[in-house]
């Protein structure tokens, strides 16, 4: 069976917005963390953290500021 012809796309959910917990464990207060796993070239990692090391700041702070500024430049 083929999927639609078009893709349909959906807006992230509103920041005030309840989001659907699938997980059955209720809903996580937004303090907690979640962690997310992504691939990288193993050269590319070393360059990033050692980067990170140079300015102070974890990965994951660097990481996020990055997707803040992306998300910044998009508007």
């Amino acid at each position: 069976m083929k999927g639609p012809k078009n893709k349909i796309k959906i807006e992230p959910p509103k920041e005030d917005e309840p989001t659907l917990d699938v997980t059955g464990k209720g809903a996580a207060p937004d303090s907690s963390v979640k962690p997310i796993q992504i691939k990288v070239p193993v050269s590319k990692h070393k360059e990033m953290k050692a980067y990170a090391a140079e300015q102070g700041i974890s990965m994951t702070d660097m990481l996020l500021a990055g997707y803040d500024m992306y998300r910044n430049k998009m508007k």
